[in-house]
């Protein structure tokens, strides 16, 4: 199965709009319980996640894939109010 140009067209309109106005990262956070492994920037395929003293810090890219929070071996990344106390799911 392929992208044909007017699939292509239609996912840039929607994430023209959707990015912007919906996706925050600023939301995103390590809780205390965050051991500075690097399993989140490892994990992130934008390459949007860095590690500095010891916690993740996240660029402007985030596409919100969730790997970071899906993967934490301590279950320390939040994205605000949305995934406290939420199980963590990732699909291989």
């Amino acid at each position: 199965m392929s992208l044909q140009l007017k699939d292509k067209f239609q996912s840039s309109i929607v994430n023209t709009v959707f990015y912007p106005l919906f996706v925050k990262v600023a939301a995103f956070y390590s809780t205390d319980e965050c051991i500075g492994c690097g399993l989140c920037e490892k994990l992130c395929p934008l390459k949007n996640i860095q590690i500095k003293d010891h916690r993740p810090v996240w660029g402007k890219e985030c596409t919100h894939c969730m790997a970071c929070i899906a993967k934490c071996p301590k279950k320390a990344i939040e994205y605000g109010k949305k995934s406290k106390g939420k199980n963590r799911y990732y699909i291989d």
